[in-house]
């Protein structure tokens, strides 16, 4: 990314230091300086406050970056989708895995007969977590929203970027991804009682 080494210049061809900068844009100093050595990258409304306070256009900021933007978006979104597909596919495999095993314990199965059926609802159930996991440490580490919200202003589209990072999920990261697992445990719960009552008619 060439965002860093350019806004470093921008900032001190305009005379601020990284204090003086993040007090005209309301971020903190150590924002500023994530910036500038790449750990982080600014989002929409932040560009928008550094084009105005440093005289320069988004484009002239993210110039050469956009592309890498872009082909990130596209990389990590094909990636998202895989790994929802593999979530939900280890849920129902999961599902299917318990309700065959009640099966198995109300026909008089043994315990000795049932550990394969156990072994195999453990490793769709662990699957479907390290696909759920894998997602989040996706969209964390590459902050997928900020740079979708980029990519967006720059086709001239609508950005969101306000109420997606002032939303109550956004500022509760981890009670949201609770409620997410909650919800498809619920629906596992409920696929799982409907499978096990149309298997004890066999």
């Amino acid at each position: 990314m060439r965002l860093p080494k350019r806004l470093k210049q921008y900032r001190l061809d305009a005379g601020l230091s990284q204090e003086d900068l993040a007090r005209r844009i309301f971020v903190t100093r150590q924002t500023i300086s994530n910036w500038e050595r790449g750990k982080t990258y600014p989002d929409i409304q932040s560009l928008l406050l550094l084009s105005e306070q440093l005289d320069v256009t988004i484009d002239e900021l993210v110039k050469g970056d956009i592309s890498i933007i872009r082909e990130r978006v596209e990389r990590d979104r094909g990636t998202l989708y895989r790994l929802g597909a593999g979530m939900l596919a280890g849920l129902l495999a999961f599902t299917v895995s318990m309700a065959w095993l009640m099966w198995q314990q109300n026909h008089g199965w043994g315990m000795v007969q049932c550990v394969p059926t156990m072994v195999l609802a453990g490793v769709f159930g662990a699957g479907a977590m390290c696909c759920a996991l894998a997602a989040e440490h996706i969209k964390k580490k590459n902050d997928l929203v900020t740079y979708q919200e980029i990519s967006d202003f720059l086709d001239g589209k609508k950005a969101d970027s306000e109420e997606t990072r002032t939303g109550w999920a956004y500022e509760h990261p981890q009670l949201a991804n609770a409620i997410k697992f909650a919800a498809a445990a619920l629906i596992g719960l409920i696929v799982f009682e409907l499978i096990n009552a149309a298997m004890s008619h066999f």
